[in-house]
């Protein structure tokens, strides 16, 4: 099973800016309307049309076993859901933020899911130069340790 966290984002409050845990860039903002803007994400699908926002070629090739093109009601999502079940990944997570409608409060929210594929070894590397360029520029490293 896949690790999942969930958001219940507040009725009345505007959509909100999502941005990638590992790196910190933004992925989604309710003002932008290009794609994420970072190598982890995986894919983005929202539950209303089961349908993805966005999938990367390899997370649409990992999809490809947990897709039931022979049972007419089973979309996207549902193919989704199957690999969050039945998959094992200790660098795949998944949030769901889960919108109230807007239509009225008896609608189902909306849930909006966002896969990430966390590369430790590789994120951390970045930002443990990052951290030492930062220090370095603001005199906070002291090399004669070293």
């Amino acid at each position: 099973m896949i690790e999942t966290i969930n958001i219940n984002w507040p009725s009345g409050a505007i959509d909100p800016t999502i941005h990638c845990p590992a790196c910190g860039s933004m992925v989604l903002s309710p003002l932008e309307e290009e794609g994420p803007g970072c190598h982890h994400i995986q894919f983005i699908i929202d539950s209303e049309s089961g349908e993805f926002n966005y999938i990367t070629e390899s997370f649409d090739e990992i999809l490809k076993e947990f897709r039931k093109p022979e049972v007419e009601e089973f979309d996207e999502w549902d193919a989704t859901e199957s690999f969050l079940e039945e998959a094992e990944s200790n660098t795949f997570y998944v949030m769901n933020l889960i919108l109230p409608s807007n239509v009225s409060i008896e609608d189902d929210p909306v849930c909006l899911r966002i896969g990430y594929e966390l590369f430790f070894t590789e994120d951390q590397e970045e930002l443990y130069e990052e951290l030492e360029r930062r220090h370095d520029e603001e005199g906070l490293h002291d090399h004669s340790q070293n």
